[in-house]
């Protein structure tokens, strides 16, 4: 099994329909500085709505606040839908480690019964050399070992004189098939945009992000293992937060996400 898979395995524990409760773990191949990396929070919460939800629903949105680290071992999730017409619904899920109180992460999903609609995409995949003529960042965060990520503009701790437009081609390692839970997933890959104001390391934390998943099921298939190419920026920093913005394209030119974050920090100017 792939190790996002067995990082992201549910089992049913109880309940159906709109009340389900699911369990899983908090594996080391996702470990970051501080807990989980925030893409496999995402990602397992996506799926435990996904799952619940059924087959003939697709994941349009998912907003993931970051409200702790999750604790690695046994984890919790209760899936709830707060409403569901016959084409939309709203469903909202919790992660708890075992042990703890409350939650450390939860989610907000919005999932649809997808028609053919008018459909336009704004702007075009940004003009970037081949993934393979890329160097892959080497970064000492463990999730890094199994999510791929070659830059190919303003590289991690790179000092951008305040601009903090990245470009980079990203997939999971080893090559598994594109789909909706990995797609959030990556969406987390971009490394902080503080970095590229003060090129070095300091502490920071995402406190919310949010996926708008555009990906059809044949783009999915499209792209199967493929390198995608993820590009973000910031807009402004200062007083402790910033936000983060970044779009997914296929190498073909299908864009099959938008996401934004905003981001904790306390670095202050050095005298």
């Amino acid at each position: 099994m792939h190790a996002f898979d067995q990082s992201t395995a549910l089992e049913r524990a109880a309940g159906e329909g709109a009340d389900v409760r699911f369990t899983g773990a908090a594996t080391p191949h996702f470990k970051n500085i501080i807990g989980p990396y925030g893409g496999w929070s995402a990602a397992i919460l996506a799926k435990a709505m996904i799952e619940a939800a059924g087959p003939e629903m697709e994941l349009v949105s998912i907003t993931t606040d970051f409200l702790a680290g999750a604790r690695e071992g046994p984890v919790t999730l209760d899936v709830v839908c707060d409403r569901g017409g016959k084409n939309t619904q709203f469903w909202h899920v919790d992660l708890t480690a075992a042990g703890d109180a409350g939650p450390s992460n939860r989610a907000m999903g919005i999932l649809s019964r997808r028609r053919e609609t008018v459909a336009w995409t704004e702007g075009e995949r940004p003009e970037a050399p081949a993934p393979e003529d890329c160097v892959r960042a080497d970064l000492p965060m463990a999730w890094s070992r199994t999510v791929e990520m070659r830059p190919t503009r303003s590289p991690p701790f790179a000092k951008g004189d305040g601009c903090t437009h990245s470009l980079a081609w990203i997939r999971l390692d080893p090559a598994r098939p594109l789909d909706a839970v990995a797609l959030v997933a990556l969406a987390d890959t971009p490394t902080p945009r503080l970095f590229h104001v003060i090129g070095e390391f300091d502490m920071v934390a995402t406190v919310s992000m949010t996926v708008y998943l555009h990906a059809s099921p044949e783009d999915y298939a499209a792209v199967g293992t493929d390198y995608m190419l993820i590009e973000a920026h910031a807009a402004r920093g200062g007083r402790g937060f910033y936000d983060q913005h970044a779009r997914i394209w296929s190498r073909d030119g299908r864009l099959l996400a938008t996401t934004q974050q905003i981001v904790w920090y306390k670095t202050t100017i050095k005298e």
